[in-house]
């Protein structure tokens, strides 16, 4: 039976390029979103969700990040997948005559030298790169492109090749329910959180470091529930910032304070929560979340 891979996007998309290049022989599936792609590998309706990670000129893709610390699914390999933009738009449109340039946010950054030639075309972040091409296929306007594969499903092409790094490479990850890896495996990927305190994060590097582990990518992701408003209220200990005795007043505040105001007496052993900005509490950020 043919493994089910669900990934984000549309026919011709470079997610289904990817999903194809990882599995061959397999069935692949598009959803119209990161989280449905995930979430069709969490409930069963596919065996594995394939998501890109990271660009080699762009970065980090965030949305995947956000899902990894939320599902139940593991990571089992990894694919990369080498991304060529072309400039789609429909018969008899020209350059000079576009008004706007639809695609995704990450294909619009990995493709910032050439739009830099094209000012006067406003630039309209979509869902999707295929999608794009889609939508400027059914519009009939001339005035628009896309930016999009050279496998989607397109109008013309008056721009081959935009990307601005000719070496423009994807790292998508292959998700699974099951723990079982496709391949010999050779990376991890570990989420953590630490206290907010002088060396937290550098003694959980130094554990790498000492156990002959290679770091290869760290990404810190905020914590919603823990809001960073008044990030820097709560005592530091460290070097150059002397420590307050209890009733001394609060330590050193950068920044704009709250509409509330600070509460009196708060210092490096106790804050009590303010209200301030319409109202809700402030309160300080206590520790980070990071993704390796």
């Amino acid at each position: 039976m043919r493994p089910v891979i669900a990934y984000p996007g549309v026919a011709g998309s470079f997610s289904e390029s990817a999903a194809q290049c990882a599995f061959p022989q397999g069935e692949t599936r598009g959803y119209a979103t990161f989280a449905q792609a995930a979430e069709a590998a969490q409930n069963g309706a596919a065996d594995y969700a394939l998501l890109p990670v990271e660009n080699s000129f762009a970065g980090a893709v965030l949305p995947t990040y956000g899902l990894l610390e939320g599902l139940q699914l593991h990571i089992v390999g990894e694919t990369l997948r080498r991304v060529r933009h072309q400039l789609v738009a429909l018969p008899g449109a020209t350059i000079e005559g576009l008004r706007t340039i639809s695609s995704h946010p990450q294909a619009i950054a990995q493709c910032d030298a050439f739009l830099a030639t094209v000012p006067w075309a406003r630039l309209v972040p979509s869902a999707n790169t295929a999608i794009s091409a889609q939508e400027v296929a059914a519009s009939g306007d001339l005035t628009r492109a896309a930016i999009a594969s050279g496998g989607a499903l397109r109008p013309d092409r008056i721009g081959a090749d935009i990307q601005t790094s000719q070496t423009n490479t994807t790292r998508f990850l292959i998700l699974s329910r099951e723990e079982t890896p496709l391949a010999v495996p050779d990376k991890a990927t570990v989420v953590f959180r630490v206290n907010d305190e002088v060396g937290a994060l550098a003694r959980v590097l130094t554990s790498f470091a000492e156990n002959g582990l290679n770091m290869s990518r760290i990404e810190s992701r905020p914590l919603p529930e823990t809001p960073f408003l008044l990030r820097g209220l709560r005592g530091r200990h460290g070097r150059g910032t002397p420590a307050r005795r209890h009733g001394q007043g609060p330590p050193p505040y950068r920044g704009n304070p709250p509409a509330g105001g600070l509460s009196p007496g708060a210092g490096a052993e106790s804050l009590t929560p303010s209200k301030g900005l319409s109202g809700r509490e402030c309160l300080p950020s206590l520790s980070n979340s990071f993704l390796i």
